[in-house]
């Protein structure tokens, strides 16, 4: 069974979503522990970005789902 090419774009968006709401998570931490001013972008991209990508992956989840009792 072949993965369709929407829930392998969507993985792929939701991992580096992932990826990059974590670096930018490490990235405030190390801006806190040097007491910079902290970038209002790089605090929305850590804040929202994890959940997104979770959101991402469950609607994958679901497709995978759904294209599963299809079959």
């Amino acid at each position: 069974m072949k993965t369709p090419a929407i829930q392998r774009a969507l993985t792929l968006v939701a991992g580096g979503i992932a990826i990059i709401s974590l670096i930018a998570l490490t990235v405030i931490l190390i801006q806190y522990m040097l007491s910079v001013a902290l970038n209002p972008l790089l605090l929305a991209t850590g804040l929202y970005g994890l959940p997104v990508a979770f959101i991402l992956l469950m609607l994958v989840l679901a497709l995978n789902f759904r294209e599963r009792r299809r079959s």
